[in-house]
Order: structure tokens, then sequence, then C-alpha cells
């Protein structure tokens, strides 16, 4: 492991230790789960390799998953990739903080995956507004309070009180294009292999 592996996973190369603040509120744990579908792990892990056939370009540990067994990656630069179990992948934050900011304010923030949408910054702001607009009437019919929840988890982290939306994701965005992208190359029985592009809008 590279040095500046070991930096990162200690917190050095962070603003804050948002994975050990959460391994430790089970509470706050929960409610990132239940709300953005971010289960973090009680330990670092090797990303997946479906039984050794994946390798990545860009070395990493998994810190969170989702429901359906998708993985969030700690990349050896600081920043978080992501593996879709459907074969999505690709960088989405430049480092925890964004990533949090991210996932908590958009905890749908696949449905935002669409490049024709960050041409300028209107035509984004109308994007995020339609959407918004949906998920309100889906939340009226949910237990708990979107909103409410989505402040607390933002307060406890230390996490910006006052956010610039559209932002936000013109940064996961940018992030996203970069350079160099989080490539998978998927390696068949026969020898052959499949690579992705490293861009999650890339679909």
């Amino acid at each position: 492991m590279s040095i500046l592996m070991l930096q990162v996973l200690k917190g050095r190369c962070n603003k804050m230790d948002f994975i050990k603040m959460l391994r430790e509120d089970h509470d706050l744990a929960d409610l990132l789960y239940v709300v953005c579908d971010v289960e973090i792990l009680s330990e670092f892990k090797a990303p997946q390799d479906e039984f050794g056939h994946i390798t990545y370009n860009i070395s990493g540990k998994t810190f969170a998953k989702e429901g359906t067994g998708s993985e969030y990656i700690l990349l050896e630069d600081g920043s978080v990739g992501y593996w879709g179990n459907e074969g999505a992948s690709g960088r989405i934050a430049d480092n925890l903080e964004e990533f949090f900011e991210l996932v908590i304010n958009f905890p749908y923030w696949k449905d935002y995956i669409y490049e024709g949408a960050y041409q300028d910054r209107e035509l984004l702001s109308e994007y995020v507004k339609e959407l918004f607009e949906e998920y309100e009437e889906e939340d009226q019919q949910a237990w708990y309070d979107l909103l409410e929840i989505q402040k607390k988890l933002a307060d406890s982290l230390g996490l910006k009180a006052e956010i610039d939306i559209p932002s936000i994701l013109m940064r996961f965005y940018h992030c996203a294009e970069r350079e160099p992208r989080l490539i998978l190359t998927y390696t068949e029985e026969d020898g052959s292999t499949h690579s992705g592009t490293g861009s999650l809008f890339d679909r």
C-alpha cells in the first residue's frame, strides 16, 4: 500500500474523519443508510473484483456500500470512486467532504446523471427543480421528514449549512469527467478484456 493511501486512511488528507465518526455513531449511520442508501462498513475492505475478474487502474479501499451491493471506494489520491453492481463505475467526488455533501443533498444522485443538463447552470437549475418537485410528492408518503434528516446529517458531520445546490452537481460532473478516470477492466475466462470509460456520464 502506498504512503499516500496510508495517509488517506488515517484521515490526514481529509478535513474531518467522517468515516470514523459514522462508525462510532450508529444512530447517525443508520440515518445515512435509510435516507441516502449509504451503509458505512465497520472496516475498509478490498473493492469488488468479481472473483478476480475485475481490476482497477487506481487502487483504493471500499468504505461503504448500497443496499444493491454497489460500493463506494476511497481511492489512493483521496477522491471517491463508485462501483455499480450493474457495471457502471467512475469517480464521483474529489474528497470525502464533497462525497457526503453530494449523497446527503442528493440521496437520489444517480438520477442526475444526465449530461445534457450540465451544459449551463440555468438548465441544470431547472432540471434540479423538476426532480425536487417529484421527490417532494414521494417524500410526503414517507415516514420521515427528508429535509429534517438531511439537515441533521449535515450538521452532525460539520458540513456547510448554506450551499449552492447547482454547484454541488457541477462539481460532481467535473469530477466524473476529469483525468485520470477510474477505469475498471473485466477479464473473461478466455483472457479477453473489457474496460469501461471511467465516467458514469458515458452511457
